[in-house]
């Protein structure tokens, strides 16, 4: 009885305690919450800036009337809306925040032409896979980010503000920070690949304050004017971090060098792929880039040797704090670094001015200051997942049952129950922007964080006696890559274990409200009983949402095509009645920089729920239509492949065929003629090549396997899709001489729009009523050709681009067409 009262007394205490931390020292924590929303409210309406203004003064003046009246609900209530409507004011006055000569308000006309530009290169070495800011260089390319101070007009200087991501190609110099360069460059606004559920590339580069991107070859040797244009405390931070990479190189294995640098200083572009995917594949991607595991390791370190030797709290907590800022910009200065010391360094100051600081509030302050600095942040999934997991981490030690203090067992509980907490609440993030899950991460963490914390401070030592004594570091040499070969083998051994890492569809935004107010309400129910119905009420939400998405007695909608945005090539996608998907063509690029299939082809099926595919279709086999499906075999079930019997020795095409026997997938050689109602009510005919192929073209072989394309005829009640591949003059003229039934209400543009394809006779006999475009913008071949578009004009087709209007998606439910874009 005695021990039940005890227990009783402290959770009673804790519930009290809980009560005042929720009531009292939480403020922020509702306001940012607010503020946060007020910003996607904003970046969804896009109502003028003026409109939320308006709104906050409202708010404001209510909020004061309320407290005037002591009608403190009412003023809480009416402040939350004034936070809210900062919040989407910020974002809206976004644009007005820049000066008259800043570099986003050049003229869409000036980036036409290559310009002479001059600036400053704004960061140290770094990989751009991890952010934008640095150099990247793979032996033929290097990228940097410049600060922009000038540009030539037609001949007249002009001072601009601004930053561009640039790419030298081929060169042989990779410049330093603050190091002052001149060159001829190509811009062009940030662009990416615009299709739905994709990764918004220009948002990313626009939170960094990137407003432009461009290129310069060979032929554009570039000025090194001098060294003097950056922040002299930073170059000497930068300097020191190139002298300590170096050292740590010096010493070390070029595989062990390349993890250590990454744990310690920030610079990633080294490490090999299979290092990246034994991480990725364990859960624990995250300890490779530096963040609040390792700014809190350093704070902690060094308030311990501060307490040692008796330093005030305050003394302790500013000497920290520079330490802190000082550690970010040795790292590199990367978005998590930054992050992570801006949490740490609030905290810190709390102690300073003598406050007691409340973990959460903290968290919120740090957002807050964040976002005021740059909204667009919100929608950066580093941002997400550090607040979102950093939240759920401290929610789940506030709610630790203090019974646990007494038992022995609760220092292997909670760091379990710490990772549970993070995995459970980044889980929907995870999966809506990687498409993939490590179910083993729970596990891979417990002893991997702790051996990644350890090597991060050992690190850091060995990295700073590397440079003063590196002849006498024998066995610390030893040790370091012992536990760095220990660390890697762990990620290893977790990602090769059944399901470590499982590929998912992407969860909607009903779908994510459903499981948070689920998850969120569970956690709180402690007792009440209308919490706990909440969650059950989400939790079969979620169910009921999902089961929509999956089963196909739902999916008897309309025929759905969308011609991905995939550059220069062709990826169109197929979505029939009864939940059933073909896939044309891949996309791809002519060489290795970028896989198309793994970054917008698989993500944009899985954002689709398409889990399995029921027939691949490879139109002719050049790069820009075959090179994507490489990805696509290796993530998705194929029922099927359709090819038009054309074979070369491309690599690329050779993988495809081996797989497509190791898988025993069927595989189909289809000619004109060949017709299909395995996926009716849609019936697909095939209308070219015949066995007997076109060749000899004037333009080469090249043309001649664009004329052998498969050309497909999709028939949905009373409305025809023709899909013709890269089809040049000479199959249009053949087709037309056979007699083929061309008519279609849409149709794909053949050949991207090339000058040799669309001709007039071609176009009066399919007489379509839509037609899109698939090309990349600005591509060096110049598609789609004036004279083409100028031939679908005059015959008054509505033509769409992706390269202009993104993704482009045509609906039919057999009578009627409606097309929609990623631009509208």
């Amino acid at each position: 009885m005695g021990e039940t009262t005890r227990v009783t007394a402290l959770q009673a205490q804790g519930a009290e305690r809980h009560l005042k931390i929720d009531g009292v020292r939480r403020p922020l924590v509702p306001l940012v919450i607010a503020f946060l929303l007020g910003i996607v409210a904003a970046r969804l309406l896009q109502l003028p800036a003026v409109v939320w203004l308006l709104a906050g003064l409202a708010a404001a003046g209510l909020a004061l009337l309320s407290a005037a009246y002591s009608r403190l609900r009412d003023a809480s209530a009416f402040l939350l809306l004034l936070f809210f409507s900062l919040g989407a004011g910020r974002l809206g006055v976004e644009s007005y925040l820049l000066p008259p000569h800043h570099i986003d308000r050049l003229p869409e006309e000036v980036l036409e032409q290559p310009l002479l530009i001059e600036g400053v290169v704004a960061s140290p070495s770094d990989s751009l896979a991890v952010d934008v800011g640095g150099v990247e260089n793979d032996g033929r390319r290097v990228r940097i980010v410049l600060d922009l101070r000038t540009i030539w007009l037609a001949g007249q200087e002009i001072e601009v503000t601004g930053r561009a991501r640039l790419t030298l190609l081929n060169s042989e110099i990779v410049p330093a920070y603050g190091e002052r360069l001149r060159g001829q460059f190509k811009l062009r606004r940030p662009r990416g690949y615009r299709n739905p559920g994709g990764f918004d590339y220009p948002l990313y580069l626009r939170s960094r304050g990137v407003s432009l991107e461009g290129w310069a070859g060979e032929a554009s040797p570039i000025e090194r004017r001098g060294t003097d244009g950056g922040s002299r405390p930073l170059a000497v931070t930068y300097a020191l971090r190139d002298r300590l990479i170096h050292a740590v190189s010096g010493l070390l294995p070029p595989e062990q060098a390349s993890l250590l640098i990454a744990m310690t200083l920030g610079e990633r572009s080294d490490i090999p792929q299979w290092i990246n995917e034994a991480f990725r594949g364990s859960g624990t991607y995250h300890i490779l880039a530096i963040s609040g595991l390792n700014v809190s390791l350093l704070a902690g370190a060094l308030f311990f040797l501060l307490k040692a030797v008796c330093v005030p709290l305050r003394v302790s907590a500013l000497l920290s704090m520079g330490l802190i800022t000082f550690y970010a910009a040795l790292a590199g200065g990367s978005a998590s670094v930054v992050r992570a010391a801006v949490m740490t360094d609030v905290y810190l100051l709390a102690l300073v001015l003598d406050r007691e600081a409340d973990s959460l509030n903290t968290l919120a302050l740090s957002a807050l200051g964040l976002l005021l600095w740059q909204p667009l942040l919100l929608f950066d999934v580093g941002f997400q997942l550090t607040f979102v997991a950093t939240w759920a981490i401290l929610m789940a030690v506030d709610r630790v049952p203090v019974t646990w203090s007494a038992t022995s067992w609760r220092w292997m509980a909670t760091p379990l129950l710490l990772s549970v907490a993070a995995f459970l609440a980044t889980a929907p993030i995870l999966a809506s922007t990687f498409h993939r899950l490590s179910l083993i991460g729970i596990l891979a963490n417990l002893p991997i964080v702790p051996l990644s914390g350890l090597l991060t401070g050992a690190g850091m030592l060995f990295a700073v006696l590397a440079t003063v004594i590196p002849h006498f570091l024998g066995w610390f040499t030893v040790l370091i890559g012992w536990l760095i070969d220990l660390l890697v083998g762990l990620a290893g051994w977790f990602a090769r274990l059944p399901f470590a890492s499982v590929r998912l569809f992407s969860p909607s935004i009903p779908m994510m409200i459903c499981y948070y107010v689920g998850l969120g309400t569970a956690m709180a129910a402690m007792g009440r009983r209308w919490l706990r119905y909440t969650a059950y009420a989400a939790a079969v939400a979620g169910v009921v949402l999902i089961g929509v998405r999956l089963l196909p007695i739902f999916q008897n909608g309309p025929l759905r095509m969308t011609v991905l945005d995939v550059g220069q090539g062709d990826a169109i996608v197929l979505e029939l009645p009864g939940k059933r998907t073909i896939l044309i063509d891949g996309g791809g690029l002519f060489d290795d920089r970028f896989d198309i299939g793994e970054q917008v082809v698989v993500p944009f099926l899985l954002s689709r729920w398409v889990g399995h595919l029921d027939a691949v279709v490879l139109s002719h086999p050049h790069p820009d239509h075959l090179n994507g499906l490489q990805a696509v075999l290796r993530h998705i079930p194929i029922g099927q492949v359709w090819v038009g019997g054309q074979r070369t020795a491309m690599p690329t095409y050779l993988w495809l065929e081996e797989v497509l026997r190791d898988k025993r997938i069927p595989h189909k050689i289809l000619h004109d003629g060949y017709r299909t109602s395995e996926f009716a009510p849609v019936q697909i005919a095939v209308l070219h090549p015949s066995n007997a192929m076109l060749y000899g073209s004037a333009r080469g072989h090249f043309s001649d396997v664009n004329s052998n394309s498969l050309v497909l005829s999709v028939r949905y009640g009373q409305v025809t899709l023709l899909l013709p591949g890269d089809i040049e003059q000479e199959a249009e003229e053949r087709l037309l001489e056979q007699g083929a039934d061309l008519q279609a209400q849409v149709l794909k543009v053949p050949h991207h729009g090339g000058r040799t394809s669309s001709s007039k006779p071609f176009l009066a006999r399919v007489h379509p009523r839509v037609a899109v475009v698939s090309a990349g913008y600005r591509n060096r071949f110049r598609h789609p050709h004036q004279e083409t578009l100028d031939r679908y004009r005059a015959n008054g087709i509505h033509l769409y681009r992706t390269d202009l209007d993104g993704a482009v998606t045509v609906s039919s439910d057999g009578n009627t067409v409606e097309v929609s874009t990623m631009r509208h």
